[in-house]
């Protein structure tokens, strides 16, 4: 939608004549390929499990219910059912199991508050409970098991009886437990998990549930529900000790957690600690406990267990694009450098080797960047990067050197902000505008998101705003641009698995003329992160048949995405917008509209994506279809 300065993003523009893909290689004796863990090619690797089961016993088995609306989860809770193919071991294995079944079954009955149902399960004919250990079950032939569940009447909640141990009342209604609905068991356990954390978010560390006692009423055909909740004693926290640092400064540990002794005890604090050590990448795992008990002081102690990763490592990939070619790339990190989780990371590559429009020649880069966090404070990070490139696109040449210094902050877990110095200097070839700039700018942006995931998002929203003064200094020229955008998304069922998603985005540059702009600076349109069924950039304003760029766009996205299985969804979409001439989104330019449809295939790290979309005002010279291939959600 917008300029992509980075090389190896914008091989994004070859999607509309094919797919680009990055795959990790790793060797192993095996001589068959696997990725996301679905076989390709080669001999698929099989594993023979033989199960020997000492004496066994087969069986077949009814189950039979006077709620025929209750047959199929039944059917689904039964391991006698849904097991029934699997002998078991001797008449105790079939004993056992059917004595486990009969406790499964009518935890499901007190489940949907049928506390006046009966389970009966007979052997042989027989009530289980009464065949003896050494009975032979299964003399001429398999033993039947026979399952039969009389449902009962409904029951709802008496007026529930809760209290503290001391004798401060609680209202039940507050967690679920309401006089008159439906007596459903799993209210009562969910009520009490919800008490328990209720009473520990407001500092009691060793709330417990001290008694919980149900008794139905079969002549009301209600429920009583007892608890008693022994709140324990308030703590504040205390010391903060570090478990297994050896590179990392435990200190920093301390500090990035941010455990402030003396404050109030929160779960929450804990859990914030915890995401944020691990946001920090140096850490294989984090674990954060409480005491068991209080110090003598009356604080209570935390513990912060860590396994450290090593500390270097390195990575290659490549990448394969109809138009593009062929591209390599590698990187080598530092993740603790000083002992703070400092960061280095360098990285360089080359791609459009044997590209088709080979006269644009290849794309080069390298760069090095410096993160430490915890300056400060905790929730601030500071970034410095140095890049040189050489970069190829339909809409200019550019050969480029520059670097930042910047600041990250977390102002929630929500809400963050960077802010950054920057400088570049770059020489453009066969494009409109300066053909060297030397630009100072100040890119600011704020961004708030609450969605679920952040590759394959069910719920919540995303807002960015972004803003950069800038000063070409060569040709003394000042512009501002900015830009804003917003996706939400809002799942239409229980199940999540129908997916409304739905993104609109726009910017502008005031302050100079388009001409004024470098080529790099201004706004592009098309392409898999924009309007799928044009080509990378082609969106908006041509001259001569290159794409200019211009100084505003527009763009709007809808999105039905739709769970199969597991592992498979489907997604139907429309793009809309363009880049134009004028700073006024929406003026001097063209509107395009691109829809199309697309397969995702879910994995541990996010879905991958390969979606087809046709222009529906096809711009001459380019493709009447695009291919993209990409992890995550288009937005």
């Amino acid at each position: 939608m917008n300029d992509r300065r980075n090389s190896a993003i914008r091989l994004a523009k070859a999607a509309a004549l094919g797919a680009t893909v990055s795959v990790l290689l790793s060797v192993s004796p095996a001589s068959a390929f696997k990725l996301f863990g679905v076989h390709l090619w080669g001999e698929k690797e099989t594993e023979q499990v033989t199960e020997e089961v000492p004496d066994p016993v087969r069986y077949d088995v009814t189950l039979t219910t006077n709620d025929p609306e209750l047959k199929e989860s039944l059917d689904s809770i039964s391991l006698l059912v849904s097991e029934k193919d699997k002998p078991v071991s001797g008449t105790i294995g079939l004993l056992s199991k059917a004595r486990n079944d009969k406790r499964r079954l009518v935890a499901a009955l007190y489940a949907k508050a049928l506390y006046g149902g009966t389970v009966a399960i007979l052997i042989n004919g027989r009530p289980f409970e009464t065949v003896p250990i050494d009975a032979v079950l299964n003399r001429g032939g398999q033993a039947n098991v026979s399952i039969h569940v009389i449902a009962g009447p409904v029951f709802t909640f008496s007026q529930p009886d809760a209290a503290t141990t001391s004798g401060q009342a609680i209202d039940l209604a507050d967690y679920g437990v309401v006089a008159g609905e439906l007596a459903s068991s799993e209210r009562v356990v969910e009520a009490g998990r919800k008490l328990v954390s209720a009473w520990r978010d407001d500092g009691y560390p060793f709330a417990t549930i001290s008694q919980s006692t149900l008794t139905a009423d079969h002549d009301t055909d209600t429920l009583e529900v007892r608890i008693r909740l022994d709140s324990g004693a308030s703590a504040v926290f205390g010391t903060v000790t570090v478990v297994g640092a050896e590179d990392v400064d435990p200190q920093f540990i301390i500090r990035q957690a941010d455990i402030q002794r003396g404050a109030r005890f929160s779960p929450q604090v804990l859990a914030d600690a915890g995401t944020r050590l691990r946001a920090l990448g140096v850490f294989d795992s984090v674990i954060i406990e409480e005491a068991d008990q209080l110090a003598a002081d009356g604080s209570l102690p935390i513990t912060i267990t860590v396994s450290e990763r090593k500390s270097k490592t390195f990575g290659v990939g490549v990448t394969a694009a109809t138009t593009d070619g062929l591209g390599f790339e590698g990187f080598w990190t530092h993740r603790n450098l000083f002992g703070h989780a400092e960061s280095f990371r360098i990285e360089g590559g080359v791609t459009g080797i044997g590209r088709s429009n080979f006269s644009t020649g290849l794309d080069y880069h390298i760069a090095a960047t410096f993160k430490k966090p915890g300056v400060w404070g905790p929730m601030t990070s500071f970034r410095s990067t140095a890049e040189i490139q050489l970069q190829n696109t339909e809409a200019f040449q550019k050969q480029s050197v520059g670097g930042s210094v910047g600041f990250e902050h977390e102002f929630s877990k929500t809400t963050t902000g960077e802010i950054d110095l920057k400088y570049e200097y770059a020489r453009f070839d066969e494009t409109v505008g300066p053909s060297v700039a030397s630009i100072i700018s100040l890119p600011t942006q704020i961004v708030r998101d609450t969605r679920d995931n952040k590759l394959n998002p069910t719920s919540g929203y995303r807002v960015l705003l972004y803003g950069e003064p800038s000063y070409d200094l060569n040709n003394s020229n000042a512009f501002f641009k900015t830009r804003a955008a917003f996706s939400t998304y809002r799942a239409v069922n229980e199940a999540r698995t129908v997916v409304l998603a739905g993104r609109v985005a726009a910017g502008t540059i005031v302050g100079s003329d388009l001409a004024d702009i470098p080529a790099d600076r201004r706004f592009y349109a098309g392409g898999g992160g924009s309007i799928r069924g044009y080509n990378y950039q082609v969106a908006g304003p041509r001259s001569g048949g290159q794409p200019t760029g211009g100084l505003s766009f527009a763009e709007a996205s809808a999105e039905v995405r739709f769970s199969v299985t597991d592992t498979i969804g489907l997604a139907a979409f429309v793009d809309s917008g363009g880049a134009f001439a004028s700073a006024i989104p929406g003026e001097n330019g063209t509107w395009y509209t691109g829809v199309g449809a697309g397969v995702r295939y879910l994995t541990p790290v996010g879905p991958l994506r390969l979606d087809v979309a046709v222009p529906l005002n096809k711009i001459s010279g380019e493709p009447g279809f695009g291919f993209y291939l990409g992890l995550g959600q288009a937005f």
